[in-house]
Order: structure tokens, then sequence, then C-alpha cells
């Protein structure tokens, strides 16, 4: 019984591995270390990555058309949602950037994930 579990186990080891890009080990369950970051974590303020003011953020991302407490920042195109309409959609979204970009932030691609080694500091919550 011993023996087969220890086969197991190697197996699973063995058909796995490891992304220290993503801090994330992927076999047959996907493990990842930390949490990942939110859309809104991403707009960061060029001059202070990774301490931009939240609270700041938040009013600017309420004025570009978000509203207050939407992570998932889909508020500000929501009407290309029902029904789906691309060009709506798009145009929505290249709005809400803009203003962004209007008011001074960037947006980071590639945060990495909360508490991990793959935290490069560019983003906070």
């Amino acid at each position: 019984m011993r023996k087969n579990i220890f086969i197991l186990i190697t197996i699973s080891i063995i058909s796995g591995c490891y992304s220290t890009e993503t801090d994330c080990y992927y076999g047959m369950t996907t493990i990842c270390f930390g949490e990942s970051y939110s859309p809104v974590a991403k707009f960061q303020k060029s001059y202070s990555l990774g301490y931009t003011d939240p609270k700041q953020r938040w009013d600017d991302l309420v004025s570009c058309g978000v509203k207050r407490g939407d992570v998932t920042l889909h508020s500000a195109w929501r009407k290309a949602f029902e029904p789906l309409n691309k060009e709506l959609l798009e145009k929505l979204s290249a709005k809400f950037r803009a203003c962004m970009k209007n008011k001074g932030y960037i947006t980071i691609d590639s945060c990495g994930r909360k508490n991990s080694t793959t935290d490069k500091g560019l983003c906070n919550e």
C-alpha cells in the first residue's frame, strides 16, 4: 500500500512542472502561491509604481465610469454586454483607458502574485 502511494506521488511530481514566472505548480491540479492582483491594481501612477494611492485611484476610476467597488472594471463598459456589441465594447473600453491615461495612469501588464516570489512590487491594491 505504501509503495503504491509513493508511486502515485512520484508520478504526479514527474508529470507536473513548476513555473517560476507564475509561481505555480502545474500537474493534475494547479497550485499557485499568493493571490492574483485585481485589474484595479494594474493601474499605477508612473512616478509611484507599487505605491499609488488606492483612494485616489478609486476616485479616478469612478470619474472614468467604474462603479465604486467593481474590481473587475466591467461597469465601465456594461452597456456593451446587453446584448453583446463588440464595436461598442471596444469604444467604451478605449474611452475608459484614455480617461485613465489622461489622469496619469499607466497599465502594468504583469504584476506577479501577491506575497510570492513573482511579486514584482509594481502593483498595489
